[in-house]
């Protein structure tokens, strides 16, 4: 009975049908006295995944400083995940992420680092997830282990003149416009890829991020070159927004940065939200004025740095306008006008206003170039194809058309 239970009754009864095993996470027996006149039996099964179900998508290349290169996929099922690697097929590396003397596994989100690259080397990788069924302390189980093709990448080397970028921004999950742009630079060779922020915005929930995640990566290739992602503020609002941290590996682990691609030197800033963080529909869950103050003690280290004074050329990324927002909220200038006032940058690509504009040195008080990005609608859109050859440097932006908007020597 339900109140006072003294037999067994019930029983869940599994059968292994057409070779589809299944693991038995769980069962017990509730204390359940109302919905019925016995009580229920609740069991908690996994069915064995086939390996083509395991990989939600292909992998995507982040962070590739230092000497390393962080490959990221997510799974659909747990997995133990690693990347095999080497300079052919045949003679490959094992490489996995180990913390405290344990191996990460048991999730859905893989982030592994690939270290000691020879610089301007070809290298072949792929990634491996074998599906845990049951992860407990004395027992565990396992299925099967998907494989993923061979990718390549490159890793520059500090010598390294010669580069062709892509940058977006923007797109605000509109995937005819990402489709349209690219449309115009595909048949470009490039080496890298900037998203200059609003692109994966408002994220409600992960289901959402991850498949216009993996739409950006799928479109512009980043199983074979990096992606960076610059945070915007649309980026920072939503359910998902502080979840998709899981989902870059950030140079210095912080949406702030900078980075050598060759002889070339980039400077990542966060501009945080485009209202005070007193803002009602904040609802005091913000503090962006701490996170532009630590910019500053970054930003002041950065530009007297080794690496900033010997770099050939000097890019500035960031997602709201330093210079030529407008009458809107502005603390960014405040707080790093007088450090930029002088700093040696050949350009500054921003974004967030959804409108084209170029802002040549001094017309704002600005000491270098000022290149804005479009906005997500067909008729606004811009895609910034950022080239080094030797010393010379070049941005060229294009509209959804193919047209050319600008064509700017450095």
């Amino acid at each position: 009975p339900a109140f006072t239970p003294d037999s067994c009754l019930d029983y869940i009864a599994g059968y292994v049908k057409n070779g589809q095993p299944f693991t038995r996470l769980s069962a017990w027996v509730p204390e359940e006295a109302v919905a019925s006149d016995h009580r229920p039996v609740v069991t908690e099964v996994r069915l064995k995944a086939r390996p083509e179900e395991i990989f939600y998508a292909a992998p995507y290349l982040q962070n590739p400083t230092e000497g390393g290169i962080t490959v990221m996929w997510q799974t659909r099922v747990p997995t133990y995940s690693w990347v095999e690697y080497g300079t052919d097929t045949l003679n490959l590396k094992k490489a996995r992420t180990i913390v405290d003397g344990q191996v990460i596994c048991n999730g859905l989100h893989n982030k592994i680092r690939l270290t000691d690259l020879r610089p301007g080397q070809t290298y072949y990788y792929r990634v491996c997830s074998q599906e845990i069924m049951l992860y407990q302390a004395y027992k565990k189980e396992f299925g099967e282990t998907a494989v993923s093709p061979f990718y390549t990448f490159k890793v520059p080397s500090a010598s390294q003149k010669d580069f062709t970028a892509l940058i977006f921004n923007d797109l605000h999950k509109h995937i005819p416009t990402l489709d349209a742009l690219y449309g115009q630079v595909r048949d470009i060779p490039y080496d890298f890829v900037v998203f200059n922020g609003d692109c994966i915005d408002d994220p409600a929930n992960e289901k959402e991020a991850l498949y216009h995640l993996a739409y950006l990566c799928g479109k512009v290739g980043a199983s074979h070159v990096p992606a960076f992602f610059l945070r915007g503020n649309h980026e920072i609002r939503n359910a998902y927004s502080i979840g998709l941290r899981a989902l870059f590996d950030y140079v210095g682990d912080k949406t702030y940065g900078a980075f050598n691609w060759g002889d070339t030197r980039f400077v990542m800033l966060d501009c945080g939200e485009d209202k005070p963080d007193s803002t009602w529909v904040y609802y005091g869950l913000n503090d962006f004025t701490g996170l532009r103050k630590d910019q500053v003690n970054f930003l002041s280290k950065e530009l007297s740095g080794k690496e900033f004074k010997q770099a050939s050329k000097r890019v500035l990324l960031n997602h709201i306008p330093i210079y030529g927002n407008g009458d809107a909220y502005e603390p960014c200038p405040e707080l790093w006008g007088s450090l930029l006032a002088k700093a040696p940058f050949n350009v500054n690509i921003s974004a967030h206003t959804h409108q084209y504009a170029f802002h040549p040195k001094d017309s704002l008080g600005n000491n270098f170039p000022v290149i804005v990005g479009g906005g997500y609608k067909l008729d606004s859109a811009t895609v910034m194809v950022l080239r080094k050859k030797g010393d010379e440097m070049s941005v060229r932006v294009l509209n959804a058309k193919g047209e050319t908007l600008l064509d700017l020597k450095l």
